[in-house]
């Protein structure tokens, strides 16, 4: 089986003959392993600008770290950061480029901030009269969807549309979805390379990739965390650690307060859809509790196909809030936004409810976006 990402079928006709900006990070690579911007250079592409986003073009710097603007070393080509200094593309960079072309190794997780990059970018294209160019790449969490919609109300950076929190879409499919059903850059030349799986691949998932699992940013540092990420990242909205700081971040969360087996015995099961609980304790180098010893618990993939994290997550998070209600906090706005509501966290929905809620959207969008990004 071979798999050919967006950067793996040059040369495109679409690019020929134009300068390109190119957004994107060391996490792009075509499938000889060279960078996206190298892959492009190789074939004749003009490539006069390249901007990055969180974490910078390295992928490397600390989420939420700002990232000044730079020079690629290879290559000399200016770097312009859309995680610093700008927000947006700067007006006079349009001056440098005909096309804006975007390698981005998207991760199919609400929380993510890359896609919300692209979509600020394909608003500032559409305004300037500048044509968009996805090079796609498989989801590496395929198309299955878990969780719940966000809500109106609790856009960010973190999730700008009503998607549930796995969505099961490639990058490209997600800004083709935000274009045709959310209304987003009237007016954009959008055009998406869509990634080709040969033999053609049904669900596919990373492991059917071929490639060795490159970190898209500095946390997510194995398939299996990135597994689990759907449900640990909601601890990053309380004072839980969701592990930063060991060798296992998104896979252990925990806290000094927390007792182990009585998270385990509250959340009543240690065997999920994929996945298991386990006791921990681990002491964080850097992040929450830096330098303490903190209970936990281990989230160990024990299937990545049957993986289904959001559950669970969800039942310790519960367990731990009612064991221990003086110890326990949520950063609510943080949280909000990344569940996607407040409901839970106020009590006007319990946890059973929530769950039930997320099982009926999910199994909605799942229909749903099959008629948007065909």
């Amino acid at each position: 089986m071979s798999y050919l990402a967006g950067i793996d079928q040059l040369p495109l006709a679409c690019l020929q003959g134009r300068r390109c900006a190119l957004l994107t990070n060391a996490g792009a690579l075509a499938a000889d392993g060279s960078r996206s911007v190298d892959a492009l250079l190789r074939h004749g592409i003009d490539v006069s600008l390249l901007f990055s986003r969180e974490h910078g073009l390295a992928a490397t710097a600390a989420d939420g770290a700002d990232v000044a603007d730079d020079v690629d070393g290879a290559t000399g080509i200016p770097v312009i950061s859309l995680y610093g200094q700008h927000k947006e593309v700067p007006e006079d960079a349009f001056a440098r480029f005909d096309t804006m072309v975007v390698d981005l190794p998207d991760v199919g997780v609400r929380y993510y901030t890359y896609p919300d990059t692209l979509f600020t970018v394909m608003e500032a294209c559409a305004a300037a009269g500048r044509p968009v160019v996805v090079l796609d790449r498989a989801n590496p969490l395929g198309a299955v969807v878990e969780g719940p919609c966000l809500e109106e109300g609790f856009c960010s950076a973190v999730g700008r549309y009503g998607v549930p929190v796995r969505h099961g879409m490639t990058l490209g499919e997600y800004a083709m979805f935000a274009v045709r059903k959310c209304g987003l850059a009237q007016g954009v030349d959008l055009t998406v390379v869509k990634p080709v799986f040969q033999p053609a691949v049904a669900e596919p998932l990373f492991t059917d990739f071929g490639r060795q699992w490159r970190n898209p940013s500095p946390n997510l540092r194995s398939f299996e965390a990135l597994c689990c990420y759907p449900g640990t990242c909601l601890f990053e909205g309380t004072n839980l650690s969701e592990g930063r700081g060991t060798d296992t971040p998104f896979m252990n969360v925990g806290a000094p307060f927390l007792d182990s087996k009585a998270v385990l015995e509250a959340v009543g099961r240690r065997e999920f859809d994929g996945l298991a609980l386990r006791e921990i304790a681990f002491t964080p180098e850097t992040n929450k509790y830096a330098g303490e010893r903190c209970g936990g618990i281990f989230f160990e993939v024990t299937d990545v196909r049957r993986c289904r994290a959001f559950e669970p997550a969800l039942r310790v998070l519960d367990a731990v809030r009612k064991l221990y209600p003086n110890d326990f906090s949520f950063r609510a706005e943080h949280f909000d936004r990344l569940l996607g509501s407040d409901r839970y966290r106020l009590g006007s929905e319990s946890l059973s409810e929530l769950l039930s809620r997320a099982e009926i959207q999910s199994e909605e969008f799942q229909q749903e976006k099959i008629d948007y990004i065909s």
